[in-house]
């Protein structure tokens, strides 16, 4: 755990644009609050996405006050995100301190967090994750609009030829152990992304993750005996798989010699 100041802010920020990859991401957390800054090597430009009452619970959540602080310093909604954004060019040593003393007063004022207190900086240094499932995507696309039996066996397809992006539990014993995100009565439930941003509009900040193909968790689903898999929850496209349609997909792998 770190301190909130200038002079940690502005040194991280500067790792953004001078080390890692393509994919480069700062979290800055404080309590249930946090500050994310996008960028990648060699380029000036930073994107700022500020959380919202979209993933903040109970005595967290911001007051009507405190949400306009957001737009008032330049935070905009952005179509298919749940967090507000902003825009920023750093080029200069001085743009960057004025950058960090910005981050500075929007703690303060619109999250009530003030200098020198306690934060998390969290330096995610890097290339963006290639998984992609366009198949699974538009399958899942098609499901929605014509709820039938052929448009369901597509996803299903889908799944089986897809590779997701699993939450793990590091408490699991192994490292690909899915995590339990939520219950089905006294069933676990379990989540897979076709991609880093629906696995990030989940967990804006970060969670540790598998990359496992559709056919080995589908099998590994109904060995745990899941209440179901959520694809891409809190994404713009995603759906639910009970146990029952996990097992009809199981059994199709078995067949076909997976």
């Amino acid at each position: 755990m770190s301190t909130l100041t200038r002079d940690n802010l502005v040194s991280s920020l500067q790792q953004l644009t001078t080390s890692g990859g393509a994919d480069n991401r700062l979290v800055v957390a404080a309590g249930e609050y946090y500050l994310i800054v996008h960028g990648r090597r060699g380029a000036p430009e930073l994107v700022l996405e500020a959380v919202t009452n979209f993933y903040l619970q109970g005595p967290a959540q911001l007051t009507p006050a405190r949400q306009r602080v957001l737009g008032d310093r330049g935070f905009r909604e952005r179509q298919g995100k749940n967090n507000v954004y902003r825009d920023a060019r750093p080029e200069t040593p001085e743009s960057l301190a004025r950058l960090a003393d910005d981050v500075l007063a929007l703690f303060a004022l619109a999250y009530g967090v003030a200098e020198g207190e306690p934060a998390r900086f969290d330096l995610q240094l890097g290339d963006p994750e290639p998984t992609r499932n366009p198949d699974l995507l538009r399958a899942m696309r098609a499901l929605a609009v014509r709820r039938d039996m052929d448009a369901r066996h597509r996803v299903y397809t889908a799944v089986m030829n897809g590779i997701f992006l699993v939450p793990t539990d590091p408490a699991g014993g192994t490292v690909d152990e899915p995590l339990t995100v939520d219950r089905l009565g006294q069933f676990p439930v379990i989540a897979g992304f076709t991609d880093a941003e629906s696995l990030r509009l989940w967990q804006p900040t970060g969670a540790p993750f598998a990359v496992i193909p559709g056919a080995r968790l589908v099998p590994l689903a109904v060995a745990r005996r899941v209440g179901s898999l959520l694809i891409n929850p809190k994404g713009n496209v995603g759906g639910e798989l009970y146990i029952n349609e996990l097992e009809s997909i199981d059994g199709a792998l078995r067949r076909r010699g997976n």
